[in-house]
């Protein structure tokens, strides 16, 4: 029948047929190519992908490092943390049964409510979060599980179905707020912890380190996290545990610290004048600190159990300002425990000999300004130690116009002050050591002559820190050797890389024997001699050398015959300052306070650090100390004296 057609409709026909054969082996050839793409090239991915399905991962959390004391007495350790959980569906399968009716969930938060004392607008949270999750997931009800909660809930669990307590590790301080500067609390992890530790794999919700050691010894605390490998069906519930890695906990560390000391220092500075302030106790030899005590403390626990609204405002809002490390991070005018600076200066310059001598008459006067002594009669003709132990200004502007403000720029700066001690926390404050290089640049002006005068007595522009004080006055006391601080104890050697012998300094500052020999003898006197203005805080049995000090808050008023006007605001009083150390043969330890709003030195600061190097001395002999607070025991502090009824002196040194 072909032959009888046209011969164009076998043509059409034929490309018809040739058309659909083409298009037919096209689709198979994609279909082929596909599978091909899918079976061959990426068979592996999707295999990846269906055990990602098929297999859960969760993480078995790491215990975080304990912290120690100097004589190994825990301060931080890890409590578990007692959570109710439940699983909706196990309580939707046995309790929604015709007898008692309504939402299995709603009736389990029901038995639950008089063991918790659940209120309404909980249970309402409760009900909205199983909503938007699936019921075979466990829910949090709550956290913080109180032992009597605990053991309500224990008893009655077969009568609960789906509840089950879990325990995470929670950490514990176990001294409240004793030394709280110095370890430190922890906090919600936030997007700069990350980039601050970007060797640190956190995940949300996980605490990280916020100040003190729990920040600066975040990589050796924390530990590694555990892992299980979980088989769960298609719904994502879980059918058998495959495989468990184990978690490593983190690293314990071991502060330098002596919790007595501690303790009492924080106790001596909330009994002051001021009832605020700081104190650092330390070995002049290694920079090892003993005390790093900061006045008024507050409790690490609230920043785990968590703060009431009330609360947390209180504390913010604290013009005591409690959450300020004042040992590293306040800084104040060092006032007269700065003149050992410009007597070293001098000395070094060759501007002073041991048997120069200056007249005070109470004041000295320069381009028609008066500058005052604290002493308004005036010393008198004053030797060098004796100026020390008198502390006299007059003597003091007299070497600082022999000096000038670069050489005790200089000075100061090889002594550490004006710049950070390297102590290893975060917050430091360098304190600022002017010179004339820095006022031009950061107040676009000269230097006045007036301005070293006020310099020489450590006030105007300059400022330190408790810690740099204690650095410095520890260089004095060791010969001129400037160590770090620090608070934790290194890591203990192994056997092919043996501990080293100590800390090495800095750098050291050479002074002569003879000029060294000379501060020495006046911070002696300044404990010890007839006139000395710290000879009311000798040690018991034990020979020690300071140097008393006034931080001006503000500017003083005199009358026109120059008497000084105490102003009647406690928050306009000056700060009470004092470095020393002891044994004076031989020291052993070093110590700088200050009191803030306390007045005089002599009378408010030395007392301080009298207690606390008492202490340490009493300890030496071996005399038992008191049982040390925790957490559940602490007092609070001692409420400060009221400034306006402490004893002043007419020696404001």
């Amino acid at each position: 029948m072909l032959e009888d057609q046209p011969k164009t409709f076998q043509v059409d026909a034929r490309r018809r047929l040739l058309l659909l054969g083409g298009s037919v082996s096209l689709l198979f050839s994609l279909l082929g190519g596909r599978l091909f793409y899918l079976q061959l090239l990426k068979g592996g991915t999707y295999r990846d992908m269906a055990d990602d399905n098929r297999i859960s991962l969760q993480l078995l959390p790491a215990s975080r490092g304990r912290i120690f004391d100097r004589d190994q007495r825990l301060l931080v350790e890890n409590n578990p943390d007692f959570q109710l959980v439940i699983i909706p569906e196990l309580a939707i399968q046995q309790l929604r049964k015709p007898e008692k009716g309504g939402n299995g969930l709603l009736r389990l938060l029901e038995l639950l409510t008089p063991l918790l004392q659940l209120e309404e607008k909980e249970i309402q949270a409760i009900l909205k979060q199983a909503s938007r999750q699936r019921a075979f997931l466990p829910l949090t009800i709550r956290t913080h599980l109180t032992w009597e909660e605990l053991s309500l809930i224990e008893t009655r669990i077969h009568a609960l179905p789906g509840v089950t307590i879990e325990a995470q590790p929670s950490r514990h301080y176990l001294m409240g707020t004793l030394a709280s500067h110095a370890i430190g609390y922890m906090g919600e992890v936030t997007e700069s912890d990350q980039n601050h530790f970007p060797d640190i794999d956190f995940r949300p919700g996980d605490l990280v380190g916020r100040s003190g050691v729990e920040r600066s010894m975040e990589p050796r605390l924390r530990g590694m996290d555990g892992l299980r490998e979980l088989e769960v069906n298609a719904y994502g519930r879980q059918v058998r545990e495959l495989r468990r890695t184990l978690p490593h906990p983190g690293q314990d560390i071991t502060l330098t610290l002596d919790m007595d000391l501690q303790q009492e220092a924080e106790r001596a500075l909330a009994e002051s004048a001021g009832g605020t302030g700081a104190l650092v106790l330390m070995r002049p030899n290694s920079g090892e600190l003993l005390v790093m005590a900061s006045q008024p403390t507050y409790d690490p626990n609230k920043f785990i159990s968590g703060f009431l609204p009330n609360e947390w405002k209180q504390l913010i809002q604290d013009p005591s300002r409690p959450l300020t490390n004042k040992a590293i991070q306040g800084q104040y005018p060092p006032g007269s425990t700065f003149k050992m600076v410009v007597v070293l200066a001098a000395l070094r310059l060759g501007k002073l000999s041991e048997n120069d001598t200056v007249y005070c008459p109470g004041y000295t006067t320069r381009q028609d300004h008066r500058f005052y002594c604290w002493k308004l009669r005036g010393h008198g003709a004053i030797s060098l130690t004796q100026a020390i132990a008198q502390s006299c200004d007059v003597f003091f502007y007299e070497l600082a116009d022999r000096v000038g403000i670069d050489g005790i720029h200089q000075q100061a700066l090889r002594l550490g002050l004006g710049t950070l001690s390297g102590i290893d926390l975060e917050g430091e404050r360098p304190g600022l050591m002017p010179s004339r290089q820095w006022k031009r640049r950061v107040h676009k002006a000269g230097w006045y002559p007036g301005e070293t005068l006020i310099t020489a007595i450590g006030q105007g522009y300059v400022l330190s820190t408790p810690m740099q004080l204690a650095v410095m006055v520890s260089a004095i006391a060791n010969g001129g050797a400037v160590y770090r601080p620090f608070l934790v104890k290194p890591e203990e050697k192994n056997q092919h890389h043996p501990p080293t012998k100590g800390p090495a300094p800095l750098w050291h500052n050479h002074f002569r024997a003879e000029h060294i020999a000379l501060v020495h003898q006046g911070m002696e006197e300044v404990v010890h001699g007839v006139m000395g203005t710290a000879r009311t805080s000798k040690l018991e049995g034990v020979r020690m050398a300071g140097k008393t000090g006034t931080s001006q808050v503000a500017r003083h008023r005199r009358t026109q015959s120059g008497t000084l006007l105490h102003s009647t605001n406690r928050r306009l009083k000056d700060h009470a300052m004092f470095v020393g150390y002891a044994p004076a043969d031989k020291p052993e330890i070093a110590v700088a306070v200050i009191v803030e709003h306390g007045g005089g030195g002599g009378s408010n600061a030395a007392p301080v650090a009298k207690r606390v190097m008492d202490l340490y001395f009493a300890k030496q002999k071996g005399e038992t100390m008191p049982p040390l607070p925790t957490s559940e025991t602490a007092a609070p502090a001692t409420e400060p004296a009221d400034a306006e009824q402490s004893s002043q002196t007419t020696d404001p040194h």
